[in-house]
């Protein structure tokens, strides 16, 4: 399924049993990382606005009195801030064309910082834009060895986000800012774990970790294949082939070429989505849509000899929910 945590688990096995992977690959994922704070943002601006819009009746609008505590005593209302954060948000297009190999995504405005707009995930097909990544790193010739990284380009979105720094914590770190997003009962995932580490992600020479790499998110369509050899553990030398498919509706009829000669199936289920319905159909709940993908896994005559896996995923997100206070659901035939 969509967001199930596929290419999370995949990097979670390279980074234990193939370490050696992810050090070609940090400029790569650096860009991803700066992309998921950035959708972040447009998500917070855009629940404001709805916020302020909602109330914009009232005789004494709260756009008036919504204030943003700076560093060094000095203040800003929403519309300044907006104004404020207009560098990162237009910075967007930017890695887009970086991840896309030059051009921009078919699904995103090029150029566009409106914070009214709904924000689009962009997705990538295969390793192309890893490639994309490396390639420029060794034409650079100022590229720093370990990391991959020219510190001296002008161009480098981490020069924004680090001139914009103060606004962005500022705006993070203020209560107002996450009752609304409670409110709204907008949960950013992965990336509320960015903007908790806003300090770190914004210094000039940030480089990201193993952790940040996994938590990054970047949307696959189609299917990737990756080749691996272990380094480590008792199957150490042996070479694996992954083939990571997407998971929405649409592009699952072409996984059956990838049914051949396959050792085993990892399927991963996303408990948290026990409140969310498919992004492609709203009528149907995506918990019960794992439940009758793996039911149709299981039944099917062609993986009888095949092992299938099944993963419960994302529970430290279904926590966060209940935590927050979100309840459960009944579909099916559930009592």
């Amino acid at each position: 399924q969509e967001a199930s945590g596929k290419t999370t688990t995949l990097k979670q096995l390279l980074l234990n049993f193939s370490d050696t992977v992810f050090a070609e690959e940090r400029a790569s994922w650096r860009a991803v990382v700066f992309l998921n704070v950035i959708t972040s943002f447009k998500t917070i601006l855009q629940a404001l606005a709805k916020e302020l819009e909602s109330t914009s009746d009232n005789p004494r609008s709260p756009a008036d009195d919504f204030v943003i505590q700076l560093d060094g005593g000095t203040t800003a209302r929403f519309a300044e801030m907006k104004m404020r954060l207009s560098p990162v948000l237009h910075i967007e297009s930017t890695l887009v064309r970086k991840l896309n190999g030059g051009t921009d995504w078919p699904n995103t405005k090029s150029g566009s910082s409106s914070s009214s707009q709904q924000p689009t995930e962009v997705s990538v097909r295969g390793q192309a834009w890893k490639k994309a990544f490396q390639s420029h790193r060794h034409q650079s010739a100022k590229a720093n060895a370990g990391d991959g990284i020219d510190w001296d380009d002008r161009e480098d979105p981490g020069v924004i986000l680090n001139a914009c720094r103060n606004e962005m914590m500022a705006l993070w770190n203020n209560q107002r800012v996450r009752d609304v997003l409670k409110r709204q009962k907008i949960l950013l995932e992965d990336s509320g774990f960015f903007l908790d580490q806003l300090d770190r992600i914004t210094g000039r020479r940030y480089v990201p970790t193993d952790d940040d790499i996994l938590r990054a998110r970047l949307k696959t369509v189609g299917a990737s294949e990756h080749t691996f050899t272990m380094t480590s553990g008792p199957e150490r030398g042996m070479t694996w082939r992954i083939y990571d498919v997407g998971g929405s509706r649409t592009q699952r009829p072409s996984w059956a070429p990838f049914f051949d000669d396959v050792d085993a199936i990892l399927c991963l289920a996303p408990i948290s989505a026990f409140d969310q319905t498919l992004t492609e159909d709203k009528r149907i709940n995506r918990l019960e849509d794992s439940i009758n993908l793996w039911i149709e896994l299981c039944s099917n005559k062609i993986l009888a000899k095949v092992a299938l896996i099944l993963f419960l995923n994302k529970c430290d997100l279904l926590k966060a929910k209940l935590e927050s206070g979100g309840r459960g659901c009944v579909f099916g035939d559930g009592p």
